[in-house]
């Protein structure tokens, strides 16, 4: 199905029915909801937003992707869905974050997950970062993203930011491994509605439906 944000059309895929509460999947940078293949162990429906620039869903003519453009997106899928859970992957997981934080009447819990577009730039600002010629991304692209959304990893995230976020949420899950992660994910433990669990999959997604029923 399609859903507007702005003058963006977006693709949500029904990935799964059912009845109960809505299950919202983001999807990783450079990726899109053709990644959540697997079925899940969730009661309610289940569906994958496909960002801008991603996927199915409309690209912005020549770039100005942006974290809190993608949050747009899942908001808009939010006002379709209603009340929901989220879980997010790499860039979805920040995305994930944002949302869960601005809109906690709808996000009853979010699971972040590792994977591509999770770092972003760091904390702070550094200037002496090259950033991709702009005639490599405006090449034709025949691999279901638009070449621009690499922009997205240049982006910086305060740890100040991410916590403030954590703090306007209900409840967010961390997926834990041995792999290192990113400074704002790391500013996140400890916070108070912040819980880490374990990095299996069934299990994060049991942990998620037990958080959104509590």
């Amino acid at each position: 199905m399609r859903v507007k944000h702005g003058h963006i059309s977006l693709e949500l895929h029904q990935l799964q029915s059912g009845s109960g509460l809505p299950l919202l999947l983001l999807h990783e940078l450079r990726r899109s909801s053709a990644d959540w293949e697997r079925s899940l162990e969730w009661r309610g429906p289940v569906h994958g937003l496909d960002f801008c620039g991603h996927g199915r869903s409309g690209w912005i003519r020549g770039g100005g992707y942006y974290p809190e453009l993608l949050a747009g997106d899942a908001d808009a899928a939010l006002a379709h869905l209603g009340c929901a859970a989220v879980a997010g992957a790499g860039l979805g997981a920040y995305v994930a974050l944002m949302v869960a934080g601005a809109r906690p009447a709808s996000v009853l819990a979010a699971l972040l997950l590792p994977g591509a577009g999770l770092e972003g730039a760091g904390p702070v600002p550094e200037y002496d970062v090259p950033l991709p010629r702009i005639d490599a991304m405006t090449a034709p692209s025949a691999d279901g993203f638009d070449r621009f959304v690499v922009l997205l990893e240049y982006f910086v995230r305060p740890r100040e930011y991410a916590r403030d976020l954590a703090a306007g949420a209900r409840h967010i899950l961390l997926a834990e491994d041995l792999g290192e992660r990113p400074p704002w994910w790391s500013a996140l433990r400890g916070c108070p509605n912040v819980e880490v669990v374990s990095d299996d999959l069934d299990a994060g997604f049991a942990r998620l439906a037990d958080a959104c029923a509590g």
